[in-house]
């Protein structure tokens, strides 16, 4: 696999049943996009906890919450890998079928912290990561079936990354054939900045102005 500073692949980083029990509970809670609240436009189901993101916005939009405690074994092997100093506050939940993908981005520096960690249920998919300053650069990484991706330093802030729309990848000498993924995202909400941005925005400050300047400073992953 290529090497990106900062990014780690961590395979089986739960079990077939956590697994299986996770899918249970998502399905059964609230999925939104598809015409449905919040972020009805989105044609991609999704679900927000600890803080829900508006995509029309740019921002984040109401109060913190608790995360749920379906996630608590998820925080407590992230906390013991040492991977976050402390627990992440917010997690987006994203639903791919197949013939889905996301567009190149950065999760946005302003509003999340600095490492972003994302669990794969259901099926494996190729991530791209692509160099922002240098476009030439560009490592398609595996990310099989429950694995963790991990993403600090240069591959966090230095690289977008993607998900195509193919439904067959080729990576590593492996053929993928793209089936329904559930990706489970964490990332650390700077709180702080955050109500400074509702208070600029309360001023009358524009959202292109708060939240930069288009898909690489994105927010989904």
């Amino acid at each position: 696999m290529a090497t990106i500073p900062g990014l780690e692949v961590i395979l089986d980083f739960i079990t077939e049943e956590e697994e299986q029990q996770l899918i249970t509970e998502l399905d059964a809670g609230h999925w939104a996009g598809r015409g449905i609240e919040p972020n009805p436009e989105m044609k991609r189901r999704h679900q927000h906890y600890g803080g829900v993101f508006s995509y029309r916005l740019r921002r984040v939009v109401g109060d913190m919450e608790k995360l749920p405690g379906m996630f608590d074994f998820i925080t407590e092997r992230l906390l013991q890998r040492r991977i976050y100093d402390r627990s992440p506050n917010s997690i987006i939940v994203n639903e791919y079928e197949a013939g889905q993908g996301i567009m190149p981005h950065v999760d946005a520096p302003k509003l999340f912290g600095k490492t972003i960690t994302a669990l794969s249920l259901l099926s494996a998919c190729v991530m791209t990561f692509q160099h922002v300053k240098d476009p030439n650069q560009i490592y398609h990484i595996h990310l099989p079936q429950r694995s963790l991706v991990v993403m600090n330093g240069s591959s966090r802030y230095d690289f977008k990354h993607s998900i195509s729309k193919d439904l067959i990848e080729n990576v590593d000498g492996l053929e993928i054939v793209r089936a329904r993924r559930v990706s489970i995202t964490y990332r650390d909400m700077l709180v702080e900045d955050r109500q400074q941005d509702r208070e600029s925005d309360e001023a009358g400050s524009s959202c292109k102005e708060l939240c930069g300047n288009g898909i690489s400073s994105c927010t989904r992953s």
